[in-house]
């Protein structure tokens, strides 16, 4: 019986949740039917930590830029989802190995592209950023260049072209952009 009304609260809890919150639910049940998740899911998990967790992990901040450069993690949310202090998000971003962009209110928000899917940044960030912006002027132009699918990366962005090793490329095409960016100035 109980398990019964638990099916049953569940199908009209899914009954009405936004396509993409049905999309999420569909990967995460797909990816627990394979077997990913056996090592968390013992008899003794915390399955309601486990669900904090992983809702950390998802970016909170909504802008008009999403679909652009999004989604994009606040201060708070992207601390806690990768373990460490506002401090050390604040020193990184300071560093160039993270794009934090201010938005209107003076916020600064933290586009999801640049991080893996254990919350690891942009390998070799830095040294783009140093290439297609070396003041630091223009955060929102290299968050937008990085995430901007181009033919010189097989039709993916700079990010995932960094993220899969191809490094090289990337330089390359930081460098003539910020040749071409230059001699228009």
């Amino acid at each position: 019986m109980e398990s019964t009304l638990h099916r049953t609260r569940a199908a009209t809890a899914a009954e009405e949740l936004s396509p993409a919150e049905s999309a999420l639910l569909r990967a995460l049940t797909d990816r627990i039917r394979l077997g990913e998740a056996d090592a968390a899911l013992t008899d003794t998990a915390d399955v309601d930590a486990l669900a904090e967790r992983m809702l950390a992990a998802l970016p909170t901040v909504k802008h008009e830029a999403d679909a652009l450069i999004g989604p994009f993690y606040d201060t708070a949310s992207l601390a806690n989802w990768r373990g460490v202090t506002r401090q050390a998000i604040h020193k990184a971003t300071q560093k160039r190995d993270l794009i934090g962009l201010k938005i209107g209110d003076g916020t600064r928000v933290f586009p999801a592209f640049q991080f893996g899917r254990t919350g690891t940044p942009l390998p070799h960030l830095r040294q783009v950023l140093d290439l297609i912006d070396r003041d630091g002027i223009d955060p929102w132009g290299s968050a937008l260049w990085l995430n901007t699918v181009a033919d010189e990366f097989g039709g993916t962005t700079a990010a995932q072209a960094l993220r899969d090793g191809r490094v090289e490329p990337v330089l390359i095409a930081a460098r003539r952009a910020a040749h071409a960016w230059h001699a228009d100035a």
